[in-house]
């Protein structure tokens, strides 16, 4: 038998981070309105994620190739290391656009989406 909340803190423990917050610090040091880059940043990824699966479902191998390469460059202007290498694993295999693993990188990119959107709100609230 289990205690009440005992176990219940184990299941909302939260994904490794999937950024380098040193790039972030970067922008902010570059003189970069963070909340106001992220915010872009987070809506131009969910719409490209949009479009990847919409060009995986018709079958349009060069637009597909295309934004694999934008999440690319836009997974870099955070630090994601560990996606844009998940990102270039997949862009090299034949048959990229067949791959059942962009549903997991996907998720994945959309996973870090929702960690920068925490990581925007602290910024909002360490403000004066």
């Amino acid at each position: 038998m289990h205690e009440g909340g005992h176990n219940s803190h184990k299941a909302v423990e939260p994904s490794p981070t999937l950024f380098d917050r040193g790039y972030l610090n970067a922008l902010v040091e570059e003189g970069i309105n963070l909340n106001a880059f992220l915010d872009g940043w987070g809506q131009a990824m969910r719409d490209d994620l949009d479009h990847l699966v919409e060009s995986q479902r018709a079958g349009d191998a060069q637009h597909f190739r295309h934004l694999l390469h934008r999440l690319g460059g836009a997974l870099g202007l955070v630090g994601a290391h560990g996606l844009i290498e998940a990102l270039r694993v997949v862009r090299a295999a034949p048959g990229a656009q067949d791959c059942p693993s962009i549903d997991t990188l996907a998720a994945r990119i959309r996973t870090l989406i929702e960690q920068l959107e925490t990581v925007s709100d602290e910024y909002r609230s360490a403000r004066p």
